[in-house]
């Protein structure tokens, strides 16, 4: 099964906002998309529609479970026969957190079950429209929101989140400052490398995940650098196709560190999974290398066999990151040394049992999780 929404995508594709059908849309955003103007221009095609408007905009960074609670609380009084997402992954992982348990207030966040159907969409319909290139939740199944008794990040997965429609157009994305644009692209780049990897890839996801790695590789650069509108137009469409790819083969251990780390230290997802993701390529060398291979040859990189296959990814990898001010050790994130080793058992528990961890071609213990924390932390080679 390959589960994707309806896409429109282009220039002046969030026209198509005021194409829906029903009586009532709830939009789901944080204050500065709303500064922007793009929920007003929502609101008024919704309205030339005949449909009423409510907006949910309390949505914060890194948003926590509880958000999307009270979230869900104003969908019950509204009663929307739409649910939007507008903005980057935080107010679309609300959105789709709020749509499920307004259809399901007897389920829980943490109960959800990938494998299991729970007759969504009695309610209500789905619509994503993401203003950043990078989440892919728009087209994913996943939800990644902070439990706010544990803090422990809750990653969410269920088939029947991914949303009904998605409106990617570039336009949205066009003002979004160049950090930004570099973390998210990062955050692009590792779950199309991470879904390519994985032990569900399969022939429909993995042409996908090496187009979406070799758009971000060529783009994200003169995206960061240049901010030309080509680039970033490639960029926000790389990053729907690996939101694609990995909803539909899983990902890897670089995000269960990086949702770990992300939630612990407050460090943005994008960091969090870019300074992961060399490790990852490392420890997960001897079950990949051939797949390593593969996407090397789409980058056109010469010179490279079997034995170099992952210290050459690694690389790679680590001068597109230097390339866009990203950083690539665990040093180099506002990270206390002596903090992280203190919670590094929370940090390897979390992380070895984050539902990305499964799917990973090598999937470690807890206790090979430690070891690898401690070796990234000293930014030390994986040699085990």
């Amino acid at each position: 099964m390959l589960k994707c929404p309806l896409i429109y995508f282009g220039k002046g594709a969030f026209a198509r906002v005021g194409t829906l059908k029903g009586k009532r849309a709830l939009i789901v955003t944080d204050k500065k998309i709303s500064e922007l103007g793009f929920v007003r221009e929502a609101q008024e095609r919704l309205q030339k529609a005949g449909m009423q408007s409510r907006v949910f905009d309390k949505v914060e960074p890194d948003p926590k479970d509880s958000t999307a609670y009270n979230c869900a609380d104003t969908a019950t009084d509204f009663k929307p026969d739409w649910i939007i997402g507008l903005g980057g992954g935080s107010p679309i992982d609300v959105a789709k957190g709020a749509f499920f348990l307004y259809e399901r207030p007897d389920v829980s966040l943490p109960q959800i079950n990938p494998y299991q159907f729970y007759g969504l969409r009695k309610k209500a319909q789905l619509m994503a429209i993401p203003t950043t290139s990078g989440t892919g939740s728009e087209v994913s199944i996943g939800v990644a929101l902070t439990d706010t008794n544990s803090g422990r990040k809750l990653a969410i997965a269920c088939f029947e989140l991914v949303p009904d429609i998605a409106i990617v157009d570039p336009d949205l994305a066009f003002k979004m400052p160049a950090q930004l644009r570099a973390s998210t692209g990062i955050d692009a780049l590792v779950h199309a490398v991470e879904s390519y990897l994985t032990k569900m890839s399969n022939v429909f996801t993995n042409p996908i995940a090496i187009e979406a790695t070799r758009t971000i590789f060529k783009f994200l650069e003169r995206s960061f650098k240049e901010g030309d509108e080509e680039a970033m137009e490639r960029m926000h469409y790389a990053a729907t196709l690996a939101g694609i790819a990995f909803t539909n083969s899983g990902l890897g251990i670089a995000h269960g560190i990086g949702h770990s780390i992300g939630a612990l230290f407050h460090i943005p997802h994008g960091l969090a999974v870019g300074v992961a993701l060399p490790y990852a390529i490392q420890y997960c060398a001897k079950q990949s290398k051939g797949r390593y291979l593969d996407i090397l040859h789409a980058l056109e990189v010469k010179g490279v066999t079997s034995t170099n296959s992952s210290q050459k990814l690694m690389s790679k990898v680590k001068e597109l990151m230097t390339r866009v001010e990203v950083p690539t050790t665990l040093e180099s994130l506002p990270i206390n040394k002596q903090e992280f080793r203190d919670k590094i058992s929370t940090l390897a528990s979390f992380a070895a049992t984050d539902v990305s961890t499964f799917t990973s071609p090598r999937m470690p213990t807890a206790e090979q999780m430690k070891t690898i924390l401690e070796y990234m932390l000293d930014d030390k080679p994986i040699d085990f």
